[in-house]
């Protein structure tokens, strides 16, 4: 598969003329496969009691309810604020699992590293594990005091950052020093291949026969033909051979390949994965002291199974007021809960909250502190006054203060009428107004995100960006996770003479998205709706009445 746009999948097809129009294509998705496979093995297992006494003690910590021990144990680290250490500490000396809680820009990732450094020089066996790619990979680029052989990252490679490429293990085979003689069969396999028939250039492992063919191939010449001399056959006897001893190189270059990747899974100890490869083939027979699983607030139980069920002890990093795991219509309401979620309301005296962020100016971590996180989360001071500046252009849709509502009530600045979702043509025309008066201002692209909850609105300003080559990120508030940008603009898009729905209301106002989607921007945020109508949400009415009216523009007061 090449790639995959919105509903539209685009295929490399090697054979062209293996479909027909208008025929019926299935895909089969062979990781899914994959997954449940590795599922039903671990409910075999539970159920005929094939685990072991630590696999026990994680399903009792997960079901039931045991009680956590913490042995004392002493340990150096520095850079890292009184709250960090801590989460450190406790993870160090948990005798089976420890939770930290990390709020947007908190550091999670910084005390992840630090977490991992301890272990590894404590000779621990671990495996790093994240609900996405990008959140594995921006981990693992900061293990740069770690040795490159000591680390592998399982995965496809084109999901894999070009910094981390060098960690997978088709490049850890090439760094091997067992790969010289890979070299020299290649090298000779080449020079085998110069004096070979055109036909037995296309030979491969598998073709066996095809010595045979040329031999037969041979006697056919020889029959029709009295004139072949003995060079003749000299040469085609050299061919026959080659293809033979080629076949042979290739085989010896396979069963090398092998007895490397056996070394490297023998030796590293530390291995990255996201939660759904860490059913890979690779891992299958490898016990870990410690599974470390970022983002564990998006991971449903049924699938951090997978994981937790490699190793002896585990700590889930993750946050309750963020994203949540999109719901399996076939699991239960326990399995399809977070495993962070049920963990952290079940053992609330085994997690660390971290409580000071390094990316928001204090405006806008204010509000999320307020709102979510009970007026707990601090500020660092190097970041609390940060702000944008308006050098060259000024408009009345844009200022430098941190906090800006743009409110589109009253001027009929409504929904197109389209069936599911929504798409607003006027809040996207505000955002182009906004991006064209950034841009002026020196303000990089690169570091302005557009959020919405909706994914209609979100393709047709895709589709505006492209026309007016601005190329700026614009995603849906899932998608958004785990990002930031000096300034978002959020489209919440819903506008109409109508009121609405209990549905709409609970998709707006659900707290984890709206959380997500104004703790993205560390300089502005600026946020665009018709709030009449939507404020009847009752969260988004909470975060409205947090903004200072002198933040707010009434566009109904200017056209």
């Amino acid at each position: 598969m090449t790639s995959a746009k919105n509903k539209n999948i685009e295929l490399k097809i090697e054979n062209k003329n293996i479909f027909k129009i208008n025929e019926e294509v299935s895909i089969k998705n062979i990781q899914k496969d994959i997954i449940i496979q590795k599922l039903q093995e671990t409910y075999d297992n539970i159920k005929d009691n094939k685990i072991s006494e630590e696999n026990k003690e994680t399903l009792n910590i997960i079901f039931g309810n045991e009680k956590i021990n913490y042995v004392n144990k002493k340990f150096s680290v520095n850079n890292l604020n009184k709250n960090q250490k801590e989460a450190v500490k406790k993870s160090l000396q948990t005798d089976k699992f420890h939770l930290i809680q990390g709020p947007p820009g908190t550091g999670k990732t910084h005390t992840i590293v630090e977490i991992i450094r301890q272990l590894y020089k404590n000779n621990n066996r671990i495996l790093i594990t994240t609900h996405t790619h990008i959140a594995l990979d921006n981990i693992i680029e900061r293990l740069t005091d770690i040795d490159d052989e000591q680390i592998l990252r399982i995965g496809q490679k084109s999901q894999v950052t070009s910094k981390v490429i060098k960690y997978t293990m088709e490049n850890q085979i090439k760094q091997h020093n067992m790969f010289d003689e890979i070299i020299e069969k290649e090298k000779l396999i080449a020079d085998l291949s110069k004096n070979s028939l055109n036909f037995s250039a296309t030979s491969n492992v598998s073709d066996t026969h095809e010595s045979i063919i040329s031999k037969i191939f041979s006697q056919i010449i020889k029959i029709k033909n009295n004139k072949i001399t003995d060079d003749n056959l000299v040469s085609d006897g050299h061919t026959i051979d080659n293809t033979d001893r080629i076949n042979e190189l290739k085989l010896e270059i396979e069963n090398i390949k092998k007895n490397i990747q056996s070394d490297i899974l023998h030796t590293t100890k530390i291995f990255a994965s996201t939660v759904l490869s860490s059913s890979s083939y690779l891992t299958k027979d490898i016990d870990f002291d410690y599974v470390i699983m970022d983002e564990a607030s998006q991971v449903p139980v049924y699938l951090a199974l997978i994981p937790l069920m490699k190793t002896t002890k585990f700590i889930l990093i993750g946050d309750n007021k963020q994203l949540q795991p999109i719901q399996n219509n076939n699991s239960s309401y326990l399995l399809n809960k977070s495993i962070f979620n049920l963990l952290i309301d079940k053992y609330p005296d085994n997690f660390t909250f971290l409580n000071i962020q390094y990316r928001m100016n204090q405006e806008i971590s204010d509000i999320a502190s307020k709102l979510y996180y009970d007026g707990r989360l601090l500020t660092g001071d190097n970041v609390k006054n940060q702000k944008i500046i308006l050098n060259n252009h000024k408009s009345f849709l844009l200022d430098d203060n941190p906090l800006s509502i743009i409110d589109t009530s009253n001027i009929n600045f409504d929904e197109s009428n389209v069936s599911g979702g929504c798409c607003n043509k006027y809040e996207s025309e505000i955002i182009l107004n906004l991006l064209s008066n950034l841009k002026c201002n020196g303000i990089s692209l690169d570091e302005i995100g557009i959020i919405t909850p909706y994914k209609k609105q979100k393709l047709y300003i895709q589709k505006l960006l492209r026309k007016n080559e601005l190329n700026v990120e614009c995603d849906t508030i899932y998608r958004f996770q785990g990002r930031e940008k000096d300034v978002i603009l959020v489209s919440f898009c819903k506008s109409s003479p109508k009121s609405l729905t209990k549905f709409q209301k609970n998709f707006l106002a659900d707290e984890n998205q709206l959380n997500v989607s104004i703790t993205r921007s560390r300089k502005k945020l600026i946020l665009i709706g018709n709030f009449d109508m939507i404020k009847s949400a009752d969260n988004i009415k909470k975060l409205i009445d947090r903004i200072s009216e002198e933040n707010i523009l009434y566009l109904q007061d200017i056209l």
